[in-house]
């Protein structure tokens, strides 16, 4: 398993121009922020002034604030472009042809998708340490505070809430690639599994209207709560308890008889649903993956 995933992630750090645009961008951008920021506040007493005048930053904000952009929709298009080139490119370079043995398939399979999250959410860790030790500098720079100071307490709680950023944004890849993963194996070409992948995430997305509009028609306006279940709504969900200690709201009927009808769900669900949402997509890749014919 260990030779496997050497050459997985020796496969998907080779796609340079790839991994730069989609993924590593993230850390560089972050950095040329930081630095045209410094500039500005060097330059400008102004902008000193008005960096005082905002609200105190603390440093372990700032560095979980980068975790919730895989989270996000535009992050996990983001992320489903780039695994959609991992996985559908095995097809359009004929390598499934020449390293997979029938017997190792399913692993082959769970190792590039571990391989991809750890891929992502190392580049998103970079970005997260860079971001935070960036406006550290900025508060110097402009003179003022960056808290909360270090404790064991402090290190603790941040420690938890790190981890679970960090975990989700795995999760967010993992669930990516299960679609990019399946759409390259119906096309097995690298545009086909990004425009299908992109597909069914906006699929995903827009199912609350439908959900609405079949709850409007035969009048069982219940029907929404079954977006409960989808990734991009358990997605937020945790990011919102993360970020704000509490779960996100969602109200698909601002008004009239059905506003009492409220998206609002516990930590321990949304786990539990993405983490069946991973299960199910990796065991349906590798299910998928065994029974298909690589040689045509």
């Amino acid at each position: 398993m260990r030779d496997l995933f050497r050459a997985e992630w020796l496969k998907i750090a080779g796609n340079r121009w790839v991994a730069g645009c989609l993924v590593w961008i993230f850390p560089l951008g972050a950095l040329a922020f930081l630095l045209i920021a410094g500039v500005v506040l060097l330059l400008s007493s102004a902008a000193r002034q008005g960096f005082r005048q905002d609200e105190a930053a603390l440093w372990t904000e700032q560095a979980i604030s980068v975790w919730s952009f895989p989270n996000n929709p535009l992050g996990r298009l983001i992320l489903l472009g780039f695994t959609a080139v991992v996985f559908a490119g095995e097809y359009q370079w004929g390598t499934w042809k020449n390293i997979v043995p029938r017997n190792r398939r399913f692993a082959l399979v769970l190792v590039k998708f571990v391989a991809l999250g750890v891929f992502v959410v190392l580049a998103f860790a970079l970005m997260s340490v860079l971001w935070a030790a960036g406006w550290g500098v900025l508060a110097q720079i402009a003179g003022a505070s960056y808290g909360p100071r270090v404790t064991a307490g402090v290190i603790r709680d941040f420690a938890g809430d790190y981890a679970l950023a960090a975990a989700l944004a795995f999760t967010s890849t993992i669930i990516a690639a299960g679609y990019a993963a399946l759409a390259g194996m119906l096309t097995r070409s690298i545009l086909g599994g990004v425009i299908v992948g992109f597909a069914g995430t906006f699929a995903e997305s827009l199912s609350i209207v439908v959900l609405l509009l079949i709850g409007w028609l035969l009048d069982i306006p219940k029907v929404v709560l079954a977006y409960r279940f989808t990734p991009g709504y358990n997605l937020l969900n945790v990011a919102s308890w993360i970020n704000e200690k509490a779960p996100s709201v969602v109200r698909p009927y601002e008004n009239g008889a059905h506003a009492g009808i409220v998206l609002s769900d516990s930590l321990e669900f949304s786990v539990l649903v993405l983490a069946t949402w991973v299960a199910g997509l990796i065991l349906l890749t590798g299910l998928f993956f065994r029974r298909q014919d690589i040689t045509s």
